[in-house]
This record gives structure tokens, sequence and C-alpha cells, in this order.
């Protein structure tokens, strides 16, 4: 009876063993670089965002006389 728990333990670990692999090949194939310049892109594009609403408050607050306060 122990030889098929320990038949069965090795298998079980065999499977687990299989699966993480192909888990860690399948995620190195998605970081390529079409990956890395989509976020960069990305990045950019919030960074750029965040300048312009910026640069609107500052232009808002210098149209109403630096009152920062909403009415």
């Amino acid at each position: 009876m122990a030889g098929v728990w320990v038949l069965f333990g090795v298998l079980l670990a065999l499977v687990v063993t299989l699966i993480v692999r192909l888990q860690l090949r399948w995620r190195r194939g998605t970081e390529n670089f079409d990956g890395q310049e989509i976020e960069r892109q990305a990045r950019e594009a919030i960074r750029h965002t965040r300048a312009h609403n910026t640069s609107a408050a500052v232009h808002s607050r210098f149209l109403d006389g630096g009152n920062g306060r909403r009415r």
C-alpha cells in the first residue's frame, strides 16, 4: 500500500513540475520588445495627460485671479 502512495506522490509531483515549467515558459514568451514598447507608450501617454491637466489647472487659476476654490 505504501508503494502505491509513493507512486501517486511521484506522479503528482511530476504533473505539478510540468505545469509550472509550462507556465514559466508561457510568461517568458509574452515579455518581448513589443510588450515593452506598448507599456512605454502607455506610460508616456499618462505623463502627457498629467502634464496637460496640471497646465490646464495653472491657466485656470491665472484666469480666475488665483482663487483656487470652486464656487
